[in-house]
């Protein structure tokens, strides 16, 4: 184990050392097991590698807001899915547990969350989640880490030369990407890893430092055997997985194509792009987090229309 401490509002937490940490200072700190399971968290998919998260979210409460006010602008799962809250004790204050689950392909997606607050200014989230019905394996470190939960709170007055940098939004300026049969136009402040998408033959995933739910991920999947692109957006297994919507016809690179738009979370929203293209169908997934649409919808929905075809 290993410790987190934020520098701004002081929030901390153990961690296993090997695993991925991902920072926006003075307001968050997300911790993966594995890179497979952080491009599963982006969209909690249905299949995917069994892994697990640890999240930290510290906010500053607003005027006349209280510590439940706080518990309800996290959820991102439906109400039902959580059970009632209950008192337990953290960092030496009283605070609230509540627990979650849904099924996916794989088995249960479970989670924990802690609320609390240390000085009745600064309230803290603690999410513990994991994938394939796998969080009770975690069981002999999830004590450890709640028990070394420090809560974040109001730091005191800075000097005049102490600055917190975040990441940086999407910049405004675009540089040319591709991968397997494409060419995209994407922030050159973004960078370009692997995707992890089980049914593809090339996945990229465009994504920044800023925040790990505002992406944009292209798949390239084999189309040999499914030339009817109607048919495959009206697939149930499709539907299912972006929130039994239904797929709007539209154009893309020159292409027919159709689209969904959902909400894989409270607080995210997305678009997922289909179109067939010579023996290949891509498939151009875009999310972003509802609190900073303004930086991020105009620059993807950019990128989407720079889309090519090889």
């Amino acid at each position: 184990m290993t410790t987190y401490e934020d520098a701004g509002v002081k929030f901390g937490i153990k961690h296993p050392q090997n695993w991925i940490v991902q920072a926006i200072p003075g307001s968050r700190v997300i911790i993966y097991s594995s890179k497979g399971a952080k491009d599963r968290f982006l969209q909690y998919d249905a299949e995917g590698k069994a892994g697990a998260k640890i999240d930290v979210y510290a906010k500053k409460l607003d005027s006349g807001k209280s510590l439940e006010d706080f518990m309800a602008s996290t959820k991102m799962f439906d109400p039902k899915t959580y059970s009632k809250p209950e008192k337990v004790k953290i960092d030496g204050v009283e605070g609230y547990k509540q627990t979650y689950s849904f099924e996916l392909s794989d088995g249960l997606m479970e989670g924990e969350v802690y609320y609390a607050t240390k000085d009745g200014k600064y309230a803290t989230a603690v999410f513990l989640e994991a994938f394939g019905g796998t969080l009770h394996g975690y069981h002999k470190y999830l004590e450890e880490i709640i028990a070394s939960v420090k809560l974040a709170y109001e730091p005191s007055a800075k000097k005049p030369d102490t600055v917190l940098v975040e990441a940086a939004p999407p910049s405004q300026n675009l540089t040319t990407m591709g991968g397997d049969g494409y060419t995209i136009l994407i922030p050159d402040n973004f960078t370009s890893t692997s995707g992890k998408s089980k049914d593809a033959i090339a996945s990229r995933n465009y994504i920044g430092d800023r925040r790990a739910d505002c992406n944009i991920q292209v798949d390239v999947i084999d189309a040999t055997k499914q030339q009817n692109l109607k048919k495959i957006v009206d697939d149930d297994k499709n539907k299912v997985k972006y929130g039994n919507s239904n797929a709007s016809a539209t154009t893309l690179g020159g292409q027919q194509a159709y689209v969904f738009n959902y909400s894989p979370g409270r607080n995210v929203q997305s678009r997922a792009y289909f179109v067939i293209k010579g023996n290949k169908l891509f498939r151009i997934t875009m999310n972003w987090f509802k609190g900073e649409e303004a930086s991020y919808l105009p620059v993807f929905e950019k990128s989407i229309r720079s889309i090519k075809f090889q």
